[in-house]
């Protein structure tokens, strides 16, 4: 289908869990393959780890990026319960329920109940049939037991039937008994082997496991105590997820047909999104879903087995004088950048934006990359356990042109860089981007950012639907040290902050003064002129000793908010110790402006004396002078000192004279 640039291209979000892992990667595989087909753009978000993560802290972390979905930004939605209740764990399924309730776009689930949304369930009955046979006509077996799932789901009863189907067909008789219930996790497993080896159960010719991971559980266990799996008893999975075929030995298991699923997923969002549009089958290879292990007798098929080691092992030497080889980044390359010795090492985080920006390239093949970050992230006292501010920084925007000119990239903090915009918009390029930017649909990846339980952001890759590329163990790790870089950078700037800031009024002390103001004059340019006001609380002594000291301190605390007020962005603001305040800005100023700074700086004094019972009093002086750089900040700051005193004493003299 030709995408019409005249239309509004419509946005499909799929919200899953584990894009590394087999069944939500197959899935992605499906929902793209249909959304480049008929011109929808999509929207991942997911958590990178398992919801059965043991770190607690580090998982509530990964789940706060689904607090970022903003309902109206889609077309439709698609759920991924499968993965996201691995073990029986509910924390995910649970907090989206909740989140989906208030949810009025079109919303389909994938192989299992999610509220009282439709759910799509994938043909595990077909891959049954085919696995059931294979032990029969291959292996001649005929005493079964079946290792089935924790409860009669929908899914289960399929995957079950489809064994029953096949016995029924060759007369076998199907003992009751001899089907367990399992947990579609290891301990199922476990637990049946447990029964084998104590000897309450006889060895049948062959366990017919519903998942992999029960089947892995029930096999390793039984090797344990010296029972061979296929010597003694046969062992099949389903899934045919990577620690299957790796396994010893390798699991025979099913590839599903969960790309189609996630086919259908879209198909069915689109006869509501776009119901005069047609609809399009999907069509999976159904003859290379079988994968044959060791577990069932068979000899190995090493085609299977492996396609799970891509090179990507740590200690395999590589030639990086070919600069080709970069194009393909796995595990050790990642290693071998030193990229987290490199980020970890910067001394401010905007020296550390930078250094992630810079290895951007462990990222290929992606477009576009960015980062966004709470507005207020560099406060280790802010609380972001729950989720993210109301208004996100955009740090970084990269994107990845052509061969010839290579990235080009915005880092967007520093001094007058930042950019901001509102969480709902979620990106500023889904709303911003013009659509004929991108001829063809996009995916976006939206991936948390957090250090332990706190939210730090989150980063979002792009890239055409064409080349989607793969989320996973390099891109996870990539983030684990984006992680820890930047919660590096926070503990770092709260150091320097604290040694350059007044505890009580947040305001820069003498160190912070100088270390700022050095700069602003070596950069200042021919013919600017440098000022200095200086404001001192008016009977700070009297007032502490009629009124008490925390009196004293709000009155500190009124004048440097008063102060504050006065100081434009580019200045600096200091509190010089104790009821003493100042001002130096370096730049083109005037006498006028000057003055009418103080005018406003008196005047907030007199807005904020109108709700007080006792009135706070501050005196104020000011100095212009043409900047010499030799000279430096401290001679205008005297004279302005020195005017602050003139003024102290015509108020004390006008109270004697009164």
């Amino acid at each position: 289908m030709c995408y019409n640039k005249k239309m509004k291209r419509k946005r499909i979000c799929l919200v899953t869990i584990s894009p590394e892992s087999e069944y939500t990667s197959r899935i992605m595989k499906g929902v793209f393959s249909q959304c480049k087909r008929y011109g929808y753009d999509v929207v991942v978000v997911s958590a990178l780890v398992s919801v059965c993560n043991y770190y607690k802290n580090y998982l509530q972390g990964e789940l706060n990026i689904y607090n970022i979905i903003n309902f109206d930004l889609f077309d439709g939605f698609i759920i991924t319960p499968i993965p996201m209740t691995e073990d029986q764990n509910m924390i995910l399924y649970d907090k989206l329920l909740a989140l989906f309730s208030s949810c009025t776009k079109p919303v389909i689930a994938l192989d299992k109940k999610f509220g009282d949304f439709p759910v799509i369930y994938t043909d595990d009955k077909t891959p049954f049939n085919k696995i059931t046979e294979h032990l029969i006509k291959k292996h001649g077996c005929r005493d079964f037991d079946i290792l089935s799932g924790p409860d009669d789901s929908p899914l289960t009863n399929m995957r079950l039937n489809g064994i029953l189907e096949v016995l029924n067909s060759f007369n076998i008789p199907t003992d009751e008994n001899r089907i367990f219930r399992g947990d579609y996790w290891y301990l199922g497993g476990e637990q049946l082997a447990d029964r084998y080896i104590s000897g309450e159960l006889d060895l049948p010719d062959a366990v017919i496991c519903l998942s992999d991971h029960m089947a892995l559980g029930l096999i390793n266990k039984l090797e344990k105590n010296n029972i061979k799996v296929p010597d003694d008893v046969i062992v099949t999975g389903f899934g045919a997820v990577r620690e299957a075929a790796i396994n010893t030995p390798p699991l025979t298991s099913y590839v599903p047909y969960q790309a189609k699923t996630g086919a259908e997923g879209v198909n069915y969002l689109r006869t509501i999104i776009d119901p005069a549009a047609s609809i399009v089958p999907y069509v999976e290879k159904e003859d290379l879903n079988l994968k044959i292990g060791a577990s069932c007798g068979c000899d190995e098929d090493f085609s299977y087995t492996r396609a799970f080691f891509p090179g990507d092992s740590a200690g395999i030497k590589y030639n990086y004088n070919d600069s080709s080889v970069w194009d393909n980044i796995n595990m050790t390359m990642l290693q071998e950048s030193y990229m987290a010795e490199i980020l970890t090492g910067s001394e401010t985080p905007e020296v550390c934006l930078g250094k992630i920006y810079e290895s951007k390239y462990l990222l290929k093949p992606y477009k576009r990359f960015y980062i966004c970050l709470n507005d207020d992230w560099l406060n280790t006292d802010a609380d972001f356990s729950e989720g993210y501010s109301n208004r996100m920084l955009l740090a970084i925007s990269a994107h990845n042109g052509s061969k010839l000119h290579g990235w080009s990239h915005h880092v967007f903090i520093g001094e007058g860089r930042e950019r901001y915009f509102n969480r709902k918009s979620m990106l500023p390029a889904l709303e911003e981007e013009p659509k004929e930017t991108f001829k063809e649909p996009q995916v976006y990846y939206f991936a948390p950012l957090h250090f332990g339980k706190i939210s730090l952001g989150y980063v979002v890759l792009q890239n055409d639907l064409s080349l989607p590329g793969h989320v996973g163990q390099v891109f996870r790790n990539y983030i684990r040290n984006i992680n820890n870089a930047l919660e590096m950078s926070r503990t770092k700037y709260r150091s320097i902050y604290l040694s350059e800031h007044d505890a009580m009024t947040g305001l820069r002390n003498r160190r912070g003064l100088e270390n700022s103001i050095e700069a602003k004059i070596s950069e200042a340019e021919e013919g600017a002129k440098i000022f200095a006001i200086v404001a001192d609380m008016d009977n700070l002594k009297k007032r502490n000793d009629n009124y008490g000291h925390s009196e004293g301190d709000n009155g500190i605390s009124l004048v440097a908010n008063a102060i504050r007020s006065i100081t434009d962005d580019n200045e600096i603001c200091v509190r010089g110790g104790g009821d003493e305040f100042f001002i130096l800005g370096v730049g083109d100023y005037t006498e006028q402006q000057l003055s009418e700074k103080v005018a406003r700086f008196r005047g907030y004094l007199e807005t904020a004396n109108e709700a007080l019972s006792i009135p706070v009093e501050a005196s104020i002086g000011y100095s212009l002078m043409p900047l010499d750089k030799k000279e430096g900040f401290q001679v205008v700051l005297d004279k302005a000192d020195a005017r602050m005193y003139e003024d102290k004493r015509s108020k004390k003299s006008q109270r004697v004279k009164t």
